[in-house]
Formats: structure tokens, C-alpha cells, sequence
């Protein structure tokens, strides 16, 4: 495009799952609600003006990683969504950068009336 470095955002955001994530035997025994955001750029490809979906990245497969490792249980949230970014990077290599954030609806943290949330940059 003009020779412009140009590239898309593709974002899923707001994704609810009932998880078993966490430290405490309670939180693997009882679940919790999560709430998941990811967003990945790729360059701008030529080929996206034929409008074909071979020239993106379909939001369907991402929310198929994304659901698969929120539904293994682990202690570490951090882990989850390192596992999430390391499979999106091998299945779409071209990946050029992403976030995955995590959020913890109700964290078993006394004095906490809010979220619990991380996020890695890839």
C-alpha cells in the first residue's frame, strides 16, 4: 500500500469461560469466571483486496486455541496465556506482535472487590 508499512489488528475481546485456573485447591475445585482479550497484527498483504479469508486471519481459529487452553486447568494464569501467544505464533507465523490478557472475575483474595488480570505482550 503506497509503501506505507501497514498492518491489521485483529482483536477478539470480551471472551467469557468458566475456568479451573488457579493456586488454591478451592479455585481448581470451584472454577471461576474469566474474561479473555487477544489481539494479533499481521502485515498488510495485497491479497486481502481479493477478499479471501486465506489472506487473514479467521477469528473462528483463534477462539479455538484460546478455548482449548482455557479449558486445561493450571495454576498460573501467566501460563495460559503464554501457551495461547506461543500457538498463535506456530500456527500464524506472521504474527508480527499480539497481546493476550486474562482476567480473573472474583480472585479468592480477601479485600478484593475487583479483577485479577494479566497480560503478556508477544
Amino acid at each position: 500500500m503506497n509503501g506505507i508499512d501497514t498492518s491489521f489488528r485483529i482483536k477478539l475481546s470480551g471472551l467469557r469461560f468458566y475456568a479451573f485456573h488457579g493456586v488454591l485447591p478451592q479455585e481448581q475445585k470451584v472454577g471461576n469466571e474469566f474474561i479473555v482479550n487477544v489481539a494479533v497484527s499481521i502485515p498488510f498483504d495485497n491479497a486481502i483486496l481479493d477478499d479471501e479469508l486465506e489472506a487473514t486471519i479467521s477469528y473462528a481459529d483463534i477462539y479455538d486455541i484460546v478455548a482449548e487452553e482455557m479449558s486445561h486447568a493450571r495454576k498460573l494464569l501467566e501460563t495460559v496465556a503464554a501457551t495461547i501467544s506461543i500457538r498463535l505464533k506456530e500456527k500464524w507465523p506472521r504474527i508480527s506482535n499480539g497481546t493476550i490478557s486474562i482476567c480473573k472475575s472474583t480472585p479468592p483474595i480477601a479485600g478484593i472487590t475487583g479483577n485479577s488480570e494479566v497480560e503478556i505482550i508477544f
